[in-house]
Order: C-alpha cells, then structure tokens, then sequence
C-alpha cells in the first residue's frame, strides 16, 4: 500500500512558482522520516483549486476513490486547510478516510485521533473558515474601492468591442472599432438589418469580434452591443451576483453558478467615453422591441402599412387590419377584397344596455396608408421647414432658463455661506443654540424649494437637448429614405413599414360628421412640428377629390368610408 502526498493551490496565479514543490519536499521528507520509501509515495497535486468545495477538485475525487479502494494507507498534507477551507467538507474528507481506516499526517501542526486532538483540529478548521470569509470581504472591499476611487473596470478579463484596457484597468477607446460600433447601431436603426445581415457587412469589412477566433459573427455578440448601456458610457460594477452550486461543474470543468441580478442600488457606476448617444441607443432598444411584437404586420394575403399603429379617438381601441368583399366581378365570376381598417367596436362582440357602438368608421387602407406615407415624403422633400421650425421652437426661451440655472446656483452657494454664519455666530456665544437650529432649519427648506426648481430646469434642457439629438437621427432617416426613393426597388413594405414605426408611435383617427376624418399623430413626427399632439389634417379637401375622381355625391362603401 502506497502514501499519498496530497497538496494544493488555490489559484492558477500560484502554479508557476514554488509553493506546491515546497508543499511536496515538506511532505516527502516527513513520509521518509515515517519509514516510507520514496516508491511507495504517490503524490496528488492539484493545480489552481479553490478551496471551498471538494466534490469539483479532480485531484482530490481521484485521491477519494483511491482512498475507498484500498490503494492508500496515509495521506500526508502541509496543513488541514490544503484539504479545505470550508469546515464541513473538511470533516467529511477525514470521516471517510477514517471510515476506510486512513491515518492522515500534517507537516505545519500535529494531528492525533483523540477526543483533545479532533477538538483542535475542529478549531483549526473553524478559524480556516473564518480566514476565508475575510479574505473575501477584503477581496469585496478592495474591488469596490478600486471600482469608486481608481474608477477600474473589473472584473472584466477582454474589453468590450470598441475598447481597449490600459495598464491601469480603464476602458480607453478603440477607434476602429468603434466607427463599427457607430454603424452597427445605424445599420440597426436606420436600415433595419437583421443581426444576420450586420453580421454578414462586418465580416465582409473584415472585421474581427473581440474574443473570437475568427471573423464570423454570432447574434449574441452583435445583440450585446445594440444592448449595453456600456455604449452610452455607463459601467455598472456589483451588478451580477453568483452562487456556486455545491458539487456541479461545467463541461470545461469549472464550478456551476447560479446568476442573480442585484438591486439597482447595490450597482456602483463608473462613467467610461461613450461610442452612441443616449437617442440612437433608445431608438435600437425600440426597434428591439418592435422586432419582437411586430414581427407579422400582415396576414398570409395582405400587408398592412399601418396595423397596430391606430388608435380610435372615440373608444380608445386598437384599430383592426381587415378585408372586405366587393361585389361580384362580372368577368371573373369573384369577389373583389378591400383591404380596410376599422375599430373593433363598431361591431361589438359584448351585448348588453351598456355596451355602445362606436360611431366611427371603416376606412380603405389603400388611402390612409398613401395619406400617411404622403406626410412622410413631405418631410423628405422639405425637411428644412420641419427643421427650423423645431430648432426655433427648442432655442425659444432657452436663455432664459440658462440665466435662471445660473441664477439659483448662486442663491444655493449663498445658502451654504449662511449656515456657516450659522454656525460662526454659535461658537462666538452671538447666537444660542436654539436660535440657530431654528434659522437652520428655515434655511433647509429655502434650500429644498431652490434644488427642486433647479433640477426642474435642469431636465427642461436635457430634454431639449434630447430632442435635438432625434432630430439629428431623422435627418439621417431622410437621408436614407431619399436614398432609396432613387431605387423603387429597395423601397418596399418592409422599409416603409420600419420607417413608419420610427416616426410614428400611435395614430388617432377621428371620424367626424359630414364625412370628415382627423388624423392626428403621436411621436417623433410631433416633435418635428413642435406640438405634442399634431393634427396632419382634416380629410375635407382629400373626400372631395376622392368625389370627383370616382362621381357622385355619397360615397361608396368600398372607397373611403364605410
């Protein structure tokens, strides 16, 4: 029967020097001095283990399954800690070497199968457990102080694609890739490439992923970019928290986790250069969204330009994308389909005294989707007058506010010198205590009221700001649409439909008496005529054209209105 020389490291930095060849020559020379032969030795040397669970160290499984096999009479160790830190696996292990009649020997502390000797070794182990717990805490600490003070990116073994990692654990920016980074994000938004497509430009740019090994592009990592927050510069440490799973590995051999997401208070964030703006970032998660929900705007027949977009104004319900049958075609023996829009009430599926039918209308497809589309073009072909409009609508007043800001920063420093007179006048016997708390107070509340009205305006312009950014976003929306209005080709459903969806958030459709719609537009297109709530217009002049086009003076069921 042989001896077995058990020894270990905790982490694959400690490999390389001399610790686990110490931990054998220690063991060797007490092994001899036991009476053993080096050939009897059988040396179990684990490489960069952790310390805390034993069923996921294969050194230590394989010195386990000899033990229970008869193989080995003594196992020699350094310290019980080299076994485990965590104390219950460490009395498992010398239960089941007892179990098989195993002695065990430490070379750093005595060790005796005695009532007094499992007491201590009982307590060593409980002040092993201890030590690892503080290391921990420590390790904690430390990173979270690197992370707020030194404002190090960690734990982050590569960089993000378009950064790069300094000597210091900072992100620094990579210009080449992040102009890809840029255009990954255009490319989403503005043309509506699938992750398949924007994979396809980016290896045939020859671009790299930033841990692959080749120059294909999964979905996963095109989707991480159009997905972190990292890309409008904000990092987010103590984000993650992970469990291990006693007694599971991975495929590669390391310890199972379990991952939880921390409460947003717990996060601590670093600001890093940001490669998009805070708009174009919003507009890839909307467009992520809308991919999701949205993937099926027609039926298997028809395509609908502007399903799940209108609203009715008279019930609130989502407009519903339909067909309705012509009369009979004298040539062809059918019925002709209309492709139509109507509000589910206006044939309600309820019955009852309480449920009203709603008084608007069915309206042709054909001519509201040319009607909306023909408001898009509009802006294409003259995009200044949207533009001016909005930049004088943003710039209006907003001096003003600035000199207001700058107004209550000075009262707010004025604020603080008063309270240090406060407390002057205290320590010189001016004032008494009471006194001063009671101007403190009043002082609190004045400064309370100033930071309110201070953050107000302060929002006021970053939305303003915000807005400059979309319309900087629309502008190369027509850039683009301009582009393809060259090509009829490139111009289809599925194009206008994203364009649609960009511009337009809801539609609310109201139908009037004598035939009258209003359509009135909520989303990026308000904002380009400086109103939240933007009537496009009043169908009037749009029927009467429609009158003289087709004759008569009522119209037909299958042309406008139903």
């Amino acid at each position: 029967m042989s001896v077995a020389i058990y020894v270990r490291v905790s982490t694959a930095l400690q490999i390389d020097n001399t610790s686990l060849d110490i931990q054998v020559d220690l063991c060797k020379k007490r092994a001899l001095e036991l009476g053993f032969f080096e050939s009897n030795i059988r040396i179990y040397r684990e490489e960069g283990a952790t310390g805390e669970d034993i069923d996921v160290r294969p050194v230590m499984t394989t010195l386990r399954q000899d033990v229970a096999d008869g193989l080995i009479k003594l196992v020699i160790c350094t310290h019980p800690d080299r076994f485990s830190r965590d104390m219950t696996d460490k009395l498992i292990v010398m239960r089941e070497f007892e179990k098989y009649r195993v002695d065990i020997k430490f070379t750093d502390t005595e060790f005796s199968n005695s009532p007094e000797g499992i007491l201590f070794f009982n307590i060593l182990s409980a002040i092993a457990n201890y030590e690892l717990s503080l290391i921990k805490k420590r390790t904690v600490r430390g990173r979270e102080r690197a992370v707020k003070e030194q404002k190090k990116i960690m734990p982050m073994r590569v960089a993000p694609f378009g950064y790069d990692k300094d000597d210091e654990g900072q992100l620094i920016v990579n210009q080449r890739e992040a102009q890809y980074v840029q255009m990954i994000y255009e490319w989403y938004v503005f043309e509506n490439l699938t992750m398949r497509e924007i994979g396809s430009r980016l290896y045939d740019s020859g671009v790299m992923p930033k841990r692959g090994e080749s120059k294909n592009w999964g979905a996963s990592s095109i989707g991480r970019i159009l997905t972190s927050e990292i890309y409008i510069g904000n990092y987010y440490y103590n984000r993650r928290k992970s469990n291990k799973i006693k007694g599971q590995v991975t495929e590669s051999g390391r310890q199972k986790r379990t991952i939880n997401i921390r409460d947003r208070e717990e996060w601590i964030q670093v600001s890093i250069p940001a490669l998009v703006d805070e708009a174009l970032y919003e507009l890839a998660q909307k467009q992520k969204i809308k991919n999701t929900t949205n993937k099926h705007v027609g039926n298997q027949k028809y395509q609908y330009l502007l399903k799940s977009l209108l609203k009715c104004a008279h019930c609130g319900r989502t407009w519903d994308a339909t067909t309705y049958s012509g009369r009979e075609n004298k040539n062809t023996g059918k019925r002709e389909q209309y492709r139509c829009y109507r509000c589910p009430n206006l044939n309600p599926k309820k019955y009852g005294p309480e449920i009203s039918r709603c008084p608007s209308q069915v309206i042709r497809a054909e001519l509201l989707e040319e009607f909306i589309w023909g408001e898009v073009t509009r802006l294409v072909t003259d995009p200044e007058y949207f533009i001016k409009h909005i930049q004088g609508k943003a710039e209006n007043g907003m001096d003003d506010i600035q000199d207001r800001i700058d107004l209550i920063k000075k009262q707010l420093e004025t604020k603080e010198k008063e309270k240090e007179k406060l407390k002057i006048m205290f320590k010189r016997d001016v004032i008494t205590e009471e006194e001063m708390v009671k101007e403190m107070k009043q002082i609190n509340i004045e400064t309370s009221v100033l930071k309110d009205e201070l953050n107000k305006y302060q929002n006021h312009i970053a939305a303003q700001q915000k807005d400059q950014l979309e319309i900087e976003h629309i502008l190369k929306i027509i850039e683009i649409i301009n582009d393809k209005m060259g090509n009829p080709d490139e111009l289809d459903f599925d194009f206008k439909r994203h364009i649609i969806e960009m511009l337009f958030e809801q539609i609310l459709i109201k139908c009037e008496d004598n035939n009258e719609i209003t359509i009135t537009s909520v989303g990026t297109f308000d904002k380009l005529l400086g109103k939240s709530d933007v009537r496009l217009c009043t169908q009037r002049q749009k029927i009467r054209q429609h009158r003289r086009r087709h004759g008569g003076s009522n119209l037909h069921r299958h042309h406008w209105l139903d």
